[in-house]
């Protein structure tokens, strides 16, 4: 491995702003010349500074250490043991117990804890100021590691949910057997998404674009039995729109279902419930804010998954990618969802 790979300019500079060397500030100075101008070599940046081809050799391969040890044990000629930390042992413990319990909990408003969160904590507590990579470097020795939380609603209510099981259990009992169950949802995909790639470091990466602005929205239902059906809708969800749709599953699955849907504003109007009555149609609205009760909502993960880090230029283009993702979606089972 290329000495310096794993070190970024950042790190290195975060590391120079806390050291009181005059040597070492020069050796961290030609490491991170090194990795700012990319057509330096190390012996022509460890020239620039003084130094010669044996030192480059030596002081990058020993400064890739600084992503796992403390940066005191590296950058000078000798360990600084005599240097106290800035922590004390039990200052060190309480910081540690206190990460693992929402920011909220101990008086910082914030929902999860972050770098410069944690070094707002570290200075307001303890009167202590850490760099980036320091605390960094401590919240991975508490245990935590950065990742992407999962939304919880806020508004979803266990008990209410477990009710809902319950009673859509009882009630779909008590239909006849010529009914099947078929849980919708509508999804929207939109046409400009961010995507990730490998790009050059220093430039600003751009990919060419139509310039065309525009979202494509689907009606998706599952039945008990394992079949599917996707519709494309052209206008925005509105309660017209869902008269108009809750037609189509009767034409995919027959007249008498049990249809399972969520709380959004066109599905629980006054003129769909209205349209219901005069129809075989029964509706099972979910409990507030429980989407992860909806089996659809799994399809539209997997088609989230088959369409990501792609470019769409034009509506048609991700309109048959969609369609065409969505011929390979496995269905998950209503069973463990409805408790059917």
């Amino acid at each position: 491995m290329a000495a310096l790979e794993t070190v970024s300019a950042e790190d290195l500079r975060q590391v120079l702003a806390e050291v009181d060397d005059a040597d070492a500030v020069q050796r961290l100075m030609a490491a991170i010349t090194f990795k700012e101008i990319g057509d330096l070599t190390q012996e022509e940046a460890a020239a620039l500074y003084g130094f010669s081809s044996t030192w480059a050799s030596k002081w990058f391969n020993r400064l890739e250490r600084l992503t796992d040890e403390p940066f005191e044990d590296v950058v000078y000629d000798e360990p600084r043991s005599g240097q106290p930390p800035k922590l004390t042992e039990s200052e060190h413990r309480r910081f540690v117990d206190d990460l693992h319990e929402p920011p909220e909990e101990v008086g910082l408003n914030a929902r999860a804890w972050t770098v410069p969160l944690a070094q707002q904590y570290l200075n307001q507590k303890f009167d202590v100021q850490y760099c980036d990579r320091l605390v960094r470097r401590l919240m991975t020795e508490a245990g935590l590691s950065r990742q992407t939380a999962r939304p919880q609603y806020v508004d979803a209510d266990e008990r209410a949910q477990e009710a809902f099981r319950e009673g859509f259990k009882k009630s779909f009992t008590d239909l006849d057997d010529e009914y099947t169950v078929v849980a919708i949802d509508q999804t929207r995909q939109d046409l400009a998404n961010l995507v990730y790639a490998w790009f050059p470091e220093g430039e600003r990466p751009t990919l060419p674009m139509s310039g065309a602005w525009g979202s494509l929205k689907l009606l998706g239902g599952i039945t008990d039995d394992g079949e599917t059906f996707y519709l494309p809708c052209e206008d925005n969800f509105t309660s017209n729109l869902s008269v108009r749709l809750l037609d189509a599953p009767q034409t995919e699955f027959g007249e008498k279902l049990c249809i399972v849907l969520d709380n959004a504003p066109y599905f629980t109007a006054n003129n769909v419930n209205e349209f219901v009555e005069d129809t075989p149609l029964e509706l099972c609205y979910l409990p507030r804010g429980s989407p992860e009760l909806n089996p659809a909502e799994e399809c539209w993960h997997q088609l989230s998954q088959r369409l990501g880090n792609q470019l769409f230029e034009e509506l048609d283009e991700l309109r048959d990618a969609a369609l065409t993702a969505l011929d390979s979606i496995e269905p998950p089972s209503l069973s463990s969802y409805l408790c059917l």
